[in-house]
C-alpha cells in the first residue's frame, strides 16, 4: 500500500482505528509505504520514486485511490476491453472524508485480486 504522504497510512484515523488497521494489513503482509512518487505504469509494473530511490514493483494489478470527488475520468480511460477497472472509495462515491472506507475497500480488492 502506498502513500504519496510521508506520514503512516491511516494516520488522521481515529485513534482507536487508524492502528487496528495497520495491525491487520501487517498482519497480511501488506507493505505500506510513505513519500511515495509515482512516475509510471507499464508492461514491468508500477515505477515509483520513495526517499530519492527508484524502485520498481512488478505487480500484475493497480488500486488507485486519490482524491475526495466522485472522478471517472481515468477509469473511463482505462476500460479499453483489454483490462478490469474497480472503482471505489471517494471516486465511486464521496460522502464526507471517509479515508476508513476507502482503505477497506482497496484492502478487500485487493484481497480478491
Amino acid at each position: 500500500m502506498l502513500q504519496r504522504k510521508h506520514s503512516k497510512p491511516g494516520a488522521t484515523l481515529g485513534k482507536t482505528t487508524g492502528w487496528i488497521h495497520r495491525l491487520s494489513l501487517r498482519q497480511a503482509g501488506v507493505e505500506m509505504l510513505s513519500g511515495v512518487e509515482y512516475d509510471s505504469i507499464d508492461d514491468q509494473g508500477l515505477h515509483i520514486t520513495v526517499g530519492g530511490e527508484q524502485r520498481l514493483l512488478a505487480v500484475d494489478h493497480v488500486i488507485i485511490c486519490a482524491g475526495q470527488n466522485p472522478n471517472r475520468t481515468l477509469a473511463d480511460e482505462l476500460e479499453d476491453g483489454t483490462r478490469t477497472v474497480h472503482v471505489i472509495g471517494g471516486a465511486d462515491e464521496a460522502r464526507e472524508l471517509d479515508a476508513e472506507r476507502a482503505i477497506r475497500q482497496g484492502a478487500e480488492l485487493a484481497s480478491r485480486l
